[in-house]
């Protein structure tokens, strides 16, 4: 019988500051945007600084995954 995988416990944030508190190198989050008058999803660190874009959320929440962030939902 195979082991059960651990996962992290879900952290709730609702305000930029609340999210730098959990971790400013490893959380992330992405929101549509433009980027050169053209729709895109940006993506900003716990603090809010933007640190990339993607054309997709699907891709941004890739890059985040990629650079070893936890990404966030943010509304």
């Amino acid at each position: 019988m195979s082991e059960p995988i651990a996962t992290k416990p879900l952290i709730f944030a609702s305000t930029q500051m609340e999210l730098a508190e959990l971790g400013l190198h490893e959380v992330a989050y992405a929101r549509q945007a433009l980027v050169n008058n053209k729709p895109a999803w940006s993506i900003h660190d716990a603090a809010g600084a933007t640190v990339g874009a993607a054309p997709t959320r699907e891709k941004a929440m890739a890059a985040i995954l990629q650079n070893d962030l936890i990404p966030h939902h943010v509304h």
